[in-house]
């Protein structure tokens, strides 16, 4: 086909479109898009095929218009008529004829359309007019064929779009054809088609009615469609359309009026998205119709409604101006709109508008007015909780309801800025009076609002005292407040804070759950399932069915004695040495018997019996018949509450569970066994033995670690200072320094075990608090201290190395530190305490890093002790268990994101101040390491497992957490900006970015739930420090603040900024084939870009900090990432909407000083670049900033000004 065709094409452009004509659309789309676009602009063909075009539109216009009469021989007869209601003969082929020109004509338009696109640019727009006329002047008439409008309203389209000559007359037809399109298909394509010509628009004449009238009418139409009204580019549309004429806005509003008490949830949001887009753009002529004419208008009517619906529905259109309240200008509007009636009809006589101004105040809260000053806007605010709280007491039910609702919702939504006295005494009166109130609905709405309340945390304090007073809520006579009271105990179960039980007796639920209706019943059996039937604990189950008897049966005495009975037939059962039971079935056995023997022990009656049917020796008998970590778990338990003082008997082998640890943090069975054994030798006074046995295995793995790597530490007597000194003789270091019978991999594999204890035993209140007690735990601390160091510095080189040495190290400190807090005294202690210890871990990492900046492959000497070189008592012990590259990074990544974490948790205790720059650097240096190491797994350097790779992005999310969150806490405290906070908010930003390099969206989407939080703060990291740094300057220190903010960037250069450019330049080019797919940081990008709007210190630190980038990547070379990094910032960030503000850069000082340094090296690289394609990217972002320069320049004379003073 192709060949046929060029064939022709040699011959002429009319041989060419007549064979062209001659196939479908569809098969010659391919051949002819070729054919087209390698005419070049030197051919004969690019004037001969333009003219050939017109021609042959001309004659299949003229043929489809006047079709030929149907020809027949004069001496034939006449053809005999048909019965019935047939086509006459020759219908078909008069049919057939049409269709073939409308064929040819699709054919025709589409190679116009082609010769419009032309990539050289081979025909010439005069050339090419009059073909395009000829098809647009006769869309109508090919109205039956859908193919062929569409082809010529692609032509005119382009054409528009391409800005060619003449291109007004094209739209006459055009634009009514598109909007009749969009309005019969429904399709969002063709919605943005309009969109994208709304310019055309306003070359119509809207103030001639009668010219106008099927324009407009279609407009209007437009208006109430629930396509324009709930897509994006629909709503631009009509709001666009609104500001084309006066006349139009009022037939606009008019019909947005009639349709509001019929409109959905969806098109009201979209009523009130387009008015508010329609008011922020209109001219000032015109805004006083929306204003003046429409939303006082809705004001009055949303008070004065004669049904609630009604109001609802003119609240919903309002809702597009309060969500926007933002914007510069809506809160003014919106405070002379409501304030002089909304204060009164909250007082009338008439309820129903009382009720209406009630809802509107709450969707208004706080009003205020921008302009008044501080001491006027809090007395604005006393007034409306004055009238809130007056309102709970009103005497319609209705009111009341919504009153207390309404102020649970305000105080969820603004807890930091309302005064406490003011929150106290409102919530208090809820909890006395509302929910005593005789209105069903009015209770109703207390528990409702006050589990809408729980969801802010800082409510939790005060709520957890009132919270009781709700409990006789749960025996109302009205089963919806039953069944909210039961949705409110729902979420106070799943907050760690609370106790559910604490507001609503057990045994009050027990009662309501035998006798309530069946929703109300299925609701606590719900909230009480997780207590009575653990859903990992799936061997206990026959144990807690019988655990509910008890608590349910009446007959209390008679039910315990039944649950002795079975605790004694259960262990008999075991002890009888039965071959049938099996491992599982006598697991579940002491399970259960365990369960029941918690339960009896509660009952002091029941003690002594209980401990008369299982004596020690047959409790001690019992662990030989354990066949399972659990069950003797189990049995510990059990020996622990019913006869501690047999533990002396098995001691011994509880001390063996304790020693033999190894491999304890990944085996959940005998973490729980483990957990059995600590309580019980603490219930038996045999904890100080369980202390002395972790110390003598520590200091053994300490004393093997300095042998093996050198790695010793100076004893200071700080974690002691507040008690006396230890007697022990136990704690020597002497004692270790016999032969060792077992590899040093083995030692300090029980030593993770050990620090795994330690770190678990001190989430227990009890043994924590006999730990922090033994004088020995200075000791303890230093065996600690020597372990975590030779893992952090081992943890790339050795498989085996651990991070629960450093976790029981640093929580250890912690609480340490947290226990010397009650004066000041104490406090200097604790702060000592924490001093130590993070000065070791920070020099520890600092080495670890500087091996790894070194390239050191091999076990790493102490840093302090150079000279001093290790024994090797047994060489391949250091040497033993090098892993893989990859698993060196892992366990790295895993070390160091523990080690974030303590730092983290000892900056938000106040307690690591002075460490601010060097805990920041850290964390940098840690993602930059993070970042190295994505960056070589996409470059197959280095090849993670899924199972690894998952590891490695779990600790990524972690620490990118534990960095949003140390910025916070940081630039919270810190009297100046640091410098440190802004590399590290790069470098989060960078490893979000690397991440959906290397591994893709999916992983980087796992991020970006760590990150959302600290985004603002990241935001501030960004820019304000520039700004704090770059003001009130003379001229000598404001050039050294650039010269030392430019050699800054330029060392510490944003990748994350790079990529974004990237993104800019693929958007910038629509031709592009190949498109950067990073929908992750795109809507990073958009988040941070909405967040930053309207603040224009912070947007003028951001902007300052693009354009020294810009400057950075210009004397690079760079300028390819110079304009994508300009549009960022003018398109994206500045938003051109506003011209003026845009020529004019308001309150963005620290931009404007940077500019004039920054725009004549643009130009300069221009006059000297060489290379067209770089000279026009340099164009490019020239015109992005000349608006503002040439404004500057010629309309204020500053850079003027600044030039002649240089």
């Amino acid at each position: 086909m192709e060949k046929r065709l060029r064939s022709s094409l040699k011959t002429s452009a009319e041989e060419f479109l007549s064979s062209a004509v001659k196939l479908t659309l569809k098969s010659s789309k391919p051949s002819l898009k070729t054919i087209v676009n390698s005419v070049k602009p030197s051919s004969d063909l690019s004037s001969s095929l333009p003219l050939a075009l017109l021609h042959s539109i001309l004659h299949h216009t003229e043929s489809f218009q006047n079709p030929p009469p149907p020809h027949s021989p004069s001496n034939s007869p006449p053809p005999k008529r048909q019965r019935g209601n047939g086509p006459p003969p020759g219908s078909d082929s008069d049919s057939d004829q049409q269709q073939q020109i409308l064929t040819s004509l699709q054919v025709l338009s589409h190679v116009l359309h082609l010769c419009i696109l032309s990539p050289k640019k081979a025909f010439s727009a005069n050339d090419l007019l009059p073909a395009a006329q000829a098809l647009h002047n006769n869309l109508w008439l090919f109205e039956s064929d859908p193919a062929l409008c569409l082809e010529i309203a692609g032509v005119c389209e382009s054409w528009w779009k391409g800005d060619l000559i003449e291109r007004e007359t094209l739209i006459i037809q055009l634009l009514p054809f598109l909007l009749s399109r969009s309005l019969t298909l429904k399709k969002k394509v063709d919605v943005h088609r309009v969109y994208m010509l709304r310019e055309a628009f306003a070359l119509f004449d809207f103030e001639d009615e009668e010219s106008i009238e099927d324009l407009r009418m279609l407009l209007m139409r437009c208006v109430v469609s629930p396509l324009y009204l709930k897509t994006e580019d629909g709503q631009r549309f009509l709001s666009f359309a609104f500001r084309l004429s006066r006349q139009l806005m009022k037939s606009g509003l008019a019909v947005v009026k009639a349709q509001i008490p019929l409109g959905r949830k969806s098109v009201l949001d979209g009523f009130g998205g387009i008015l508010f887009r329609a008011w922020r753009e209109v001219e000032d002529d015109l805004r006083g119709e929306i204003e003046d004419g429409f939303m006082q208008g809705i004001v009055d009517s949303a008070i004065h409604a004669g049904s609630s619906a009604l109001a609802t529905s003119l609240r919903k259109v309002l809702g597009g101006f309060i969500s926007q309240r933002t914007t510069h200008g809506v809160e003014k509007l919106l405070f002379n709109l409501a304030e002089p009636m909304i204060f009164r009809s909250l007082q009338v006589a008439n309820s129903n508008v009382r009720l209406n101004a009630l809802h509107l105040l709450l969707d208004l809260f706080p009003m205020e007015d921008p302009d008044a000053t501080k001491e006027e806007k809090d007395k604005l605010l006393d007034k409306q909780f004055y009238l809130l709280e007056k309102l709970m007491s009103d005497e319609c039910p209705d009111v009341r309801s919504v009153a207390v609702e309404g102020l649970c919702r305000v105080f969820y939504l603004f807890w930091e800025v309302i005064p406490s006295p003011t929150i106290t005494k409102t919530i208090t009166k809820i909890f006395n009076d509302m929910s005593h109130e005789s209105c069903s609905e009015v209770r109703l709405s207390t528990v409702n609002g006050i589990t809408y309340l729980l969801a802010n945390p800082q409510s939790h304090g005060i709520l957890k005292v009132l919270l009781p007073r709700l409990g006789h809520l749960m025996l109302d006579n009205v089963t919806s407040v039953r069944v909210a009271m039961v949705d409110l105990l729902l979420f106070l179960r799943d907050v760690r804070t609370f106790q559910f039980n604490t507001v609503v007796s057990l045994d009050v639920l027990l009662s309501v759950l035998a006798s309530d209706q069946t929703h109300v019943a299925k609701g606590i059996a719900r909230l009480l399932m997780p207590s009575y039937f653990p859903s990992r604990k799936r061997t206990e189950e026959a144990c807690t069915r019988c655990r509910t008897l008890i608590n349910r049966d009446p007959l209390a005495g008679a039910t315990l004695q039944s649950a002795r009975q079975l605790v004694g037939f259960f262990l008999d059962s075991i002890l009888s040495g039965d071959d049938k039971l099996e491992e599982n079935q006598i697991e579940g056995l002491l399970l259960a018997a365990y369960s029941l023997c918690k339960d009896l022990v509660a009952d002091s009656g029941c003690m002594a019996s209980l401990k008369e049917l299982l004596p020690g020796e047959k409790l001690k008998s019992l662990l030989a018949f354990a066949p399972t970590a659990q069950a003797q778990s189990a049995v510990f338990d059990i020996l622990a509450m019913v006869s501690p003082v047999t533990v002396s008997d098995v001691l011994e082998d509880c001390m063996n569970l304790v020693v033999n640890c190894g491999g304890l943090p990944g085996d959940e069975g005998r973490q729980v066994e483990m957990r059995s054994v600590h309580k019980l030798l603490l219930s038996s006074n045999a904890f100080s033995d369980l202390i002395g046995t972790f110390i003598n295995i520590l200091q053994k793995t300490a004393y093997r670690c300095q042998i093996n790597f050198g790695d010793e530490v100076e004893r200071k007597n700080v974690y002691s200072a507040s008690r006396k000194k230890s007697k022990s003789s136990s704690a020597k270091w002497k004692h270790v320094s016999e032969k060792n019978a077992i590899s040093f991999e083995e030692d300090y594999s029980v030593a993770v075990g050990i620090a795994w204890q330690i770190k678990d035993l001190l989430s227990n209140e009890d043994a924590r608090k006999a730990i922090l007690e033994s004088s020995d735990i200075e000791e303890l601390c230093v065996a600690l201290k020597v372990v975590s160091q030779t893992s952090i510095l081992q943890s790339s080189c050795c498989e085996y190395m651990d991070v629960y040495p450093v976790l029981a190290y640093t929580s250890l400190a912690l609480h340490i530190a947290l226990r010397n807090l009650d004066t000041d005294a104490q406090m200097n202690i604790a702060e000592d305490i924490l001093d130590q210890t993070m000065g070791h871990i920070l020099g520890c990492t600092e080495e670890l890093f500087q091996a790894g900046d070194n390239g050191t492959s091999d076990t790493i000497a102490l840093k302090a002790h150079p000279s001093k070189k290790p024994k090797r008592k047994n060489s391949k012990d250091a040497s033993e268990g090098l892993r893989s590259k990859e698993g060196g990074v892992l366990n790295k990544v895993k070390m160091l994101t523990a080690i974030l974490k303590f730092i983290v948790e000892s900056t938000e205790m106040g307690l690591a101040s002075h460490f601010q720059a060097r805990v920041l650097k850290f964390t940098s240096a840690y993602l930059k390491y993070a970042i190295s190491s994505f960056d070589h797994h996409s470059t197959g350097k280095l090849q993670f497992e899924d199972a690894d790779l998952k590891d490695f992005i779990l600790c990524a999310k972690s620490s990118t957490s534990y960095a949003g969150k140390l910025i916070n806490l940081v630039m919270r405290k810190a009297s100046r900006p640091l410098f440190e906070a802004f590399d590290l908010a790069n470098d989060m930003l960078d490893l979000f970015t690397m991440v959906e390099i290397s591994v893709g969206s999916a992983y980087a989407s796992k991020l970006v739930t760590a990150l959302s939080p600290w985004i603002p703060d990241l935001v501030l990291a960004l820019g304000p420090c520039f700004i704090n740094n770059n003001n009130n300057l003379e001229e000598e220190e404001e050039e050294d603040s650039y010269t030392s903010t430019f050699n800054h960037i330029k060392l510490r250069f944003p990748t994350w900024l790079v990529t974004c450019a990237k993104l800019e330049l693929h958007e910038m080019d629509d031709t592009s084939e190949t498109h950067l797919q990073l929908p992750a940081l795109k809507r990073l990008r958009n988040t941070i870009v909405s967040l930053v709007k309207g603040n224009s210190k912070v947007v003028d630190g951001i902007g300052y900090v693009l354009l020294m980038c810009s400057a950075v990547c210009i004397e690079k070379k760079d300028y390819s990432t110079v304009l994508g990094l300009l549009r960022f910032l003018c398109v994206k960030l500045l938003s051109r909407e506003a011209e003026e503000e845009d020529r004019e850069w308001k309150e963005l000082d620290t931009m404007l000083v940077s500019l004039p340094r920054i725009y004549p090296i643009i130009e300069r690289e221009i006059s000297e670049e060489r290379d067209e394609e770089e000279v026009k990217k340099l164009e490019a972002a020239r015109e992005l900033l000349l608006p503002v320069w040439t404004y500057h320049v010629y309309e204020t004379g500053r850079f003027r000004m600044m030039e002649e003073e240089e």
